[in-house]
C-alpha cells in the first residue's frame, strides 16, 4: 500500500495549530498486558483527498472498532482533516470516551524526513511532527510512530549519523508529553534490522523504540531487493520493539495468514521485554474488511493469550 500517495496532499499549514485546549482523558487499566490496537488503515484506505467508497467516516471508528471486539485503536494523521480544529478531537475524545475505546499509538510519516541531510529540511520535518506529537497527547495516545531511512539518496553511515540526530531532538520533544517515539521498519535503511539497531543505540532516551512491521523489508527499488529474512530480522529487533502491525492479507482454512507465520512472530516477540501493542493491520480485499480485522484479531489472541 503506497501510503506516501496520499501523506503528500497534506498542507504544511498545520503546523502551530497545537496549542489548544482538548478533553485529557485519563488512560484506564493500563498494564503490562499486551494490548491489540486496530490501525484504521484496515478500514479507511485513503487520506485526505482520497476516494474510497467502502471507507467510513473517521469519527465513526471508534464505534465500529468496539463493534469488532477492540478496545484500543491508533490513529493515522493522513486520515484527519489538514484544517484540524480543536473540535474535531473534542469529538473523537468524546466518541472514545462513549465506546471505551482509547488510544494506542499515532501513526505518522511522509511529511518530511527527521534524518534529511538538509538541516533545513530535516527542521522543517521535526516542527510538522511535533504537531503531531501535540496531537497525539491530546488523544491520549501512548505512542507515536516515524519513518526515516527508508530512501537510500547517501551512504549507510551518513544517513544512520542524520537519522540518529534528528530522532535524539524529536524524541526529547515527546518526552516532555509522556510518548514513546517509534521508528517503524519502513523500506530503505529502516528496512535493514541491524541498521534500526544502531539507531536504537545511537539516541540516549528510554522514550525511543521500535514499531515492527510485518512485511516491510523491500531494501532498494528498481530492482526491488530485500531483507531475506523477516523472522531473523525480528528477532534482531525484538529488545527495541514496543508496538508492531502485524500485517494479513488473506487467511488460510485455519484462520492462519497466508503470508507470515503468526506464530514464529510471536514466539520471537516473547524476547521483546517492552512490547506492548499490537497492531491489527488487514489489506486484503477477498473478504470484508471488518472480518478481515477480526480474524487478525482472533489470530493475534490465539498466540498471546
Amino acid at each position: 500500500m503506497k501510503r506516501r500517495n496520499f501523506l503528500n496532499s497534506f498542507a504544511l499549514s498545520m503546523i502551530g495549530l497545537s496549542n489548544y485546549a482538548a478533553i485529557k482523558l485519563p488512560f484506564k487499566n493500563f498494564n503490562k498486558k499486551i494490548k491489540i490496537t486496530l490501525t484504521p488503515w484496515s478500514l479507511i484506505r485513503s487520506g485526505y483527498g482520497g476516494n474510497d467508497p467502502l471507507n467510513i467516516d473517521l469519527l465513526e471508528f471508534p464505534k465500529v472498532a468496539k463493534s469488532l471486539g477492540f478496545n484500543f485503536i491508533d490513529h493515522e494523521m493522513f486520515h484527519y482533516p489538514p484544517n484540524l480544529k480543536p473540535k474535531y478531537i473534542w469529538k473523537m475524545n468524546t466518541i472514545m470516551e462513549k465506546e471505551n475505546v482509547q488510544s494506542a499509538v499515532m501513526l505518522t510519516g511522509g511529511r518530511g524526513d527527521i534524518g534529511d541531510k538538509d538541516k533545513s529540511k530535516r527542521k522543517k520535518a521535526i516542527s510538522i511532527y511535533k504537531y503531531w506529537i501535540d496531537i497525539a497527547s491530546d488523544l491520549n495516545c501512548k505512542a507515536m510512530r516515524n519513518v526515516c531511512g527508508e530512501f537510500i539518496t547517501i551512504s549507510h553511515k551518513e544517513k544512520l549519523k542524520c537519522a540518529t540526530e534528528g530522532l535524539q531532538e524529536l524524541g526529547e520533544y515527546a518526552k516532555l508529553k509522556d510518548i514513546d517515539l517509534l521508528i517503524e521498519n519502513h523500506n530503505g535503511y529502516s528496512s535493514d534490522p541491524e541498521w534500526m539497531v544502531q539507531l536504537m543505540e545511537g539516541v540516549e532516551l528510554n522514550n525511543i523504540g521500535i514499531l515492527g512491521d510485518f512485511t516491510n523489508w523491500t531494501l532498494e527499488r528498481n530492482p526491488d531487493t530485500y531483507y531475506p529474512d523477516p523472522y531473523k530480522g525480528f528477532e534482531i529487533m525484538a529488545p527495541y520493539i514496543k508496538a508492531i502491525s502485524a500485517k494479513s492479507e488473506s487467511f488460510n482454512k485455519l484462520g492462519e495468514e497466508n503470508n507470515t507465520n503468526f506464530k514464529t512472530m510471536f514466539d520471537i516477540l516473547e524476547k521483546a521485554p517492552n512490547f506492548i501493542f499490537a497492531g491489527v493491520e488487514f489489506s486484503g480485499n477477498e473478504i470484508s474488511r471488518n472480518l478481515g480485522a477480526s480474524k487478525t484479531r482472533k489470530l493475534i489472541e490465539k498466540y498471546i493469550y
